[in-house]
């Protein structure tokens, strides 16, 4: 083989890419080719570009490298990022692509890999996007890390398997809104609607691309995504790194609907004491739908907190309630959804509006902070001895 076959690139630049790019990649799928990543080499612009994909989610990013010529060949995912992964730090890798199998080397480490055919590869096609606009990915991290635990994982009512993006307007001005829903519980993130975006139809981004957004948060951090959408397609950029994604093709519930406007009780209490007893008194619990009872007290000054296992025992805490208005309320909540929901707030000190024992409660951060971000979280109650 001659020398102008022969893709030379540097190993601190080919694996983050590979490693990123695998993620896309369907491991288990019976349709070997869609177990390969598709390298295409610009020979004369000098980049390989590597692309993975599940058929529903299409992830691609580029690399500088050397090349005599143009080729377009693919390789199994998991062996070519585990082969160059144990290649030396500072190794140059080589690659030869022939008919049936490429050689990947780096100094005396020589592997021979299958290759299946480009003209094999399914590639996403082409779509017209209706709203394009940039997002800081700062606060896309933040709108995930805060709604993506209610995500529901429950099949049968597929439109909720991912966070609903939609822009709305009302007395307080126009916001773009993030909410995740499992019918348990409901998390919602909004903040000012970014140029562009204004009047963009409302989606539903599945949960497995999710976690690929978050993973492009965190390479384009203090930077911008670029956002295009479509009917059903998103597609996010960052660099050479592009994502291409199916929508769920569903309807999500009017879940302005859920979100209690009128409880006149609220209680304050520190958000960081309250994961840590919910976390103690849940040790006896005996699953994941285990209640926790919350006795907010009001005047005195506590919110007590206990459980009870028949198999195993009782336990009880307690955490100062900060501020107080109106007047006690007894309720149960799941624990565990307590734990998720404690964990992905912001802020110090949260607010719990309440009504009776068997209406929703609107738990929100108690000092707002940025104006124009504001998360909210909604906790279905549960009944407790």
């Amino acid at each position: 083989m001659s020398k102008a076959d022969t893709i030379i690139l540097a190993r601190e630049a080919l694996l983050p890419a590979l490693a990123l790019v695998s993620k896309a990649v369907e491991r288990r799928s019976t349709i070997p080719v869609l177990q390969n990543m598709l390298l295409a080499v610009d020979s004369g612009a000098g980049r390989l570009t590597i692309t993975g994909t599940d058929l529903d989610c299409e992830l691609r990013t580029s690399v500088d490298c050397q090349a005599g010529k143009d080729a377009s060949f693919t390789l199994p995912s998991t062996l070519l990022h585990d082969a160059v992964r144990k290649m030396p730090d500072g190794a140059e890798i080589a690659i030869q692509a022939e008919k049936d199998f490429a050689t990947v080397s780096a100094g005396r480490s020589k592997f021979r890999i299958q290759v299946l055919p480009a003209t094999d590869f399914p590639v996403m096609n082409e779509v017209g996007y209706s709203h394009s606009f940039e997002v800081e990915a700062r606060i896309i991290k933040r709108m995930l890390d805060t709604i993506g635990f209610a995500i529901s994982s429950e099949e049968t009512r597929y439109y909720l398997n991912g966070i609903h993006w939609h822009v709305s307007s009302g007395d307080t001005g126009c916001a773009f809104n993030a909410v995740a829903t499992d019918g348990h519980r409901l998390a919602k993130f909004a903040f000012a609607v970014p140029d562009g975006a204004d009047g963009m139809p409302a989606i539903i981004i599945p949960r497995t691309v999710v976690a690929l957004i978050d993973k492009l948060t965190q390479k384009a951090d203090g930077k911008k995504l670029a956002v295009q959408v479509a009917d059903t397609r998103l597609k996010v950029t960052f660099g050479p790194i592009s994502l291409v994604t199916k929508l769920i093709d569903g309807n999500f519930p009017d879940y302005q609907r859920v979100i209690p406007k009128g409880n006149a009780n609220h209680f304050t209490v520190d958000r960081d004491a309250l994961a840590k007893a919910v976390d103690r008194v849940s040790t006896v619990s005996s699953g994941r739908g285990s209640a926790v009872k919350f006795n907010f007290a009001g005047e005195e000054g506590m919110l007590v907190l206990s459980t009870n296992n028949p198999d195993a025992g009782s336990a009880n805490d307690e955490v100062s309630i900060e501020n107080a208005e109106g007047s006690a309320v007894e309720i149960g909540f799941n624990g565990k959804y307590c734990l998720d929901m404690l964990g992905a707030a912001e802020g110090k000190r949260l607010t719990f509006s309440l009504g009776d024992a068997g209406s929703p409660a609107l738990v929100q951060r108690e000092d707002v902070g940025e104006v124009d971000i504001k998360p909210l979280f909604v906790l279905m109650p549960m009944r407790v001895s």
